[in-house]
């Protein structure tokens, strides 16, 4: 398999040529945690052939409002939260403008706030940057994601728009009304996908081949669940 990128040959099955194309953030990015975050952001620019100028001082201050963290930039590196570190990554990115963005479970450990803004802010990006999330969380990809691949033990199952994905689903999504003490029964009878609590019972959705309850719309979960089924019967 080869990679291009604007006809450029980038990848192959045995090389990845380096490129300013693409900006790469892992998990958790710290580095110089005794360091401030302007200090962190100039350093890495200099490391990257930057000079300082009037210009380019503007230009670190643009890409941290971009990232929302202009009241941050004299923490020091450890006194942010892990939110906040990932928005620094992105930022110390965007200073030598890749047009691709590669992120490795953006929000995998944040809390629910944090995971709220972060993907808030890779929407706004995403204006303007292709970018590109490996991500076991089917709620990222719900939110954020235009086009889907699913890779299973190096094989990929499944490429195309959510839409898509879900219609895997179509025909054996349903929910069932169930009281709370039969709910037990339920789960170890059937392929439980989601529940939610109403005042009288509890309402459970399922995936199965035959019909059950009320037939639904299927969601991007539901069309994962199934596709990883399908596939265990190849």
């Amino acid at each position: 398999m080869s990679v291009f990128i604007d006809d450029e040959l980038i990848s192959t099955s045995t090389y990845v040529k380096r490129t300013d194309h693409i900006g790469y953030l892992p998990q958790d990015f710290m580095i110089y945690p005794d360091l401030k975050l302007y200090e962190v952001l100039e350093h890495i620019a200099i490391l990257q052939g930057g000079h300082l100028s009037t210009s380019y001082h503007d230009q670190i201050k643009e890409v941290v409002e971009q990232v929302n963290l202009t009241d941050h930039l004299h923490k020091k590196m450890r006194e942010l939260s892990g939110g906040m570190r990932r928005r620094a990554g992105i930022a110390q990115l965007l200073l030598r403008k890749p047009s691709i963005l590669l992120f490795d479970e953006p929000t995998a450990g944040l809390d629910i706030e944090e995971r709220v803004r972060f993907r808030n802010l890779l929407k706004q990006l995403g204006k303007r940057y292709t970018i590109i999330i490996s991500s076991h969380l089917v709620e990222d990809i719900e939110f954020l994601c235009t086009k889907i691949g699913v890779i299973k033990n190096g094989e990929v199952l499944f490429e195309g728009g959510p839409e898509e994905l879900k219609q895997k689903a179509a025909h054996c999504t349903y929910e069932i009304d169930v009281p709370l003490a039969k709910l037990d029964e339920v789960i170890a009878t059937r392929e439980v996908v989601q529940m939610y609590e109403e005042p009288t019972h509890i309402v459970v959705r399922v995936l199965s081949d035959d019909p059950i309850g009320q037939p639904v719309s299927p969601r991007l979960m539901d069309g994962y669940l199934a596709l990883l089924k399908e596939s265990a019967y190849d």
